[in-house]
Order: C-alpha cells, then structure tokens, then sequence
C-alpha cells in the first residue's frame, strides 16, 4: 500500500486502529478518560507506531498493552487521512476477527461490546465516521440490472442466499408506474431477505422513496449537499474528482471503476490496481473495486486499499 505525503511540512503521526470483533459479532469500543483530548467519546482501540515499526506491529502491540489480547486473524478496513493544526495524521484501520486473551482494561478506560446496529447510539470523534461506514457497509456490494419486477426480486434472492447484506437495484429504464411498482416489491422483498439496499438515482421517484439511494456518476457532479435519506448514501466514481466530490458531500462509501477490463464496456480504459490504490489512499471513504472482478480478487482488493469487492455478474447464481 503506497503511504500518502501530508499535504504541507506539518509533522506526521501514523496510527494502527483495531475495529475488534468477538463471536456474536459484537464490536469492541472504548470511551476517551474525560481529562482527554475530546474526553468522554467512544473510539476504536489503537495508537501510534513507535519507531520501527509498521502497522500490524503497531496494532499488535497497542492491542496487548490497552487490553490484554493479541490479534490473531486481521484484514485491512481502511486508511485515512486528517490534517490538524499542527500534525498530519495517517490512520491505518484493521478489522480483528479473531484474538487470544480475555479482554481487560489495563489503562482502565471504559469498553463495551456493541452490536453493529447499535453503534449510533454512541458519540464518536469526527474522525471515526468513515471507519463507521467501513463497518456497516461491509465487505461486498451486489448490483441487480434487471429489466422487471420478476427478475429483480430472483436476482434480490440470490444475493441473499450468497450471504451478501448490501445492494443496488439499478432498473433504470422503467416508466414511472413500473418503477413505483418496483419500489415498493424491492421494499417488502429486502424487508424479508433482511438485506440494506440502495435505488439507483436514475429510477424514477427513487430519492423520495425514503431508501438508501446509489447516485451516477452525472449526478454526484451536479450535487452541493448529500441527499437526504434514512439508509445509505453511495455513488458510482470513475475519476479522482468524482472520489473528492463524494468524500466533500459526506456520503457513505462509492464504488470505483473499471479496475480491469470489462466485456460490457470494452472501450473504457481500465485503472489498474496501482491507479485504485493511488487514489484510494487519499480519500477518506470506503471505495468498493469494481470492474472486471472475480470473488477470487476478494484479498487482493483488501491488499490495494478496497473496502471490498461489487459487481452485477459477480453475485448471479445463474449467469
């Protein structure tokens, strides 16, 4: 993974942050010592390198030394970047799936073991809100292209027995009766299957509808404000100017494409995983891989910087 430079001659601090799973998978947070700086938020446990060291060295020994456990299985989350008035900090992010030892506050912080769907309940350094999108958003991003309702609800189903939780519903060329008959099947359908889902902004009445909604990438442009919406914000990115457009509106996560060369768009020019990568390390949102992408390029994704892996063909039980 390629560091990023700070952006003026401020003095750089690299930090290893551990996002800590246990068996339930509940998340483990901590809560800042009220004679802190910002005293009384919750965090993710972590801390500074110290000389020599790198990120997973640093995680390891913070993780000991904070609370008694020592990480076992480990995948990149995200990495971030924060200027402050004097010291640029480079966040790298972990997730922590499984660890030995009983956990224990030796600095006598405050922890508790929270439920994903409960994280909102608890106040978090600004800093935090992409890592809390990293977490909710999860590891893979199905999209459905379909062309009818009857189509749409099967591809709905497939994604659910795969064990995928997050979608697109990308059904753009329906007039408007269709696509408010499809809304409300896609509603009740994703209600069932238990899956979080997002319209595409080109489906007629799709950001009234209340639900998650995926912006184009024509549309992110023309926005100054995130739109409003009770699930996820997300948006389609095909360019460093599209990334900081979503990075400036606060949205959740995007996808960033085509990494490789795609069969359905065969004249556009692929990045590349050095390219993604390049990017990606500036941006201070997870960014789905997509483009060309087999569920066998799941680790090498995470290796480059992904938040995980999209695609339409990718999650089809029947293709």
């Amino acid at each position: 993974m390629q560091n990023i430079e700070p952006k003026s001659c401020l003095s750089r601090v690299n930090v290893a942050v551990g996002v800590i799973k246990d068996a339930q998978d509940r998340i483990l947070i901590t809560q800042r010592k009220e004679d802190a700086h910002l005293g009384g938020l919750w965090e993710f446990p972590g801390g500074k390198f110290e000389v020599g060291e790198n990120a997973e060295s640093a995680l390891r020994r913070e993780l000991f030394e904070e609370l008694n456990i020592k990480p076992i299985k480990t995948a990149p989350l995200i990495e971030l970047n924060f200027d402050y008035p004097e010291v640029s900090v480079r966040l790298y992010v972990y997730e922590v799936s499984r660890f030995s030892g009983e956990v224990i506050a030796r600095e006598e912080q405050d922890f508790k073991w929270v439920a994903k769907d409960e994280l909102d309940q608890y106040q978090f350094p600004e800093a935090n809100k992409a890592i809390l999108s990293a977490i909710k958003v999860g590891r893979q991003y199905a999209i459905i292209n379909g062309e009818n309702i009857k189509q749409v609800l099967r591809d709905l189903r497939d994604v659910a027995a795969q064990g995928v939780n997050l979608v697109q519903v990308r059904a753009k060329n329906l007039n408007r009766q269709d696509a408010e008959q499809l809304i409300r099947a896609v509603r009740t359908e994703c209600d069932v299957l238990q899956l979080e889902y997002l319209l595409n902004s080109q489906i007629i009445g799709a950001r009234a509808s209340g639900a998650g909604v995926h912006l184009t990438s024509s549309d992110l442009m023309v926005l100054n404000q995130r739109p409003e919406s009770v699930g996820f914000v997300g948006a389609s990115c095909h360019s460093f100017q599209e990334l900081r457009q979503a990075e400036l509106l606060g949205l959740d996560f995007v996808v960033l494409s085509p990494v490789n060369k795609t069969a359905s768009h065969p004249e556009a020019s692929p990045l590349g995983w050095r390219q993604f990568s390049q990017w990606v390390a500036q941006i201070n949102l997870p960014v789905f891989a997509l483009g060309g992408i087999d569920k066998q390029d799941y680790d090498l994704a995470l290796s480059y910087g992904a938040q995980g892996i999209s695609g339409i063909s990718l999650f089809k039980l029947n293709k």
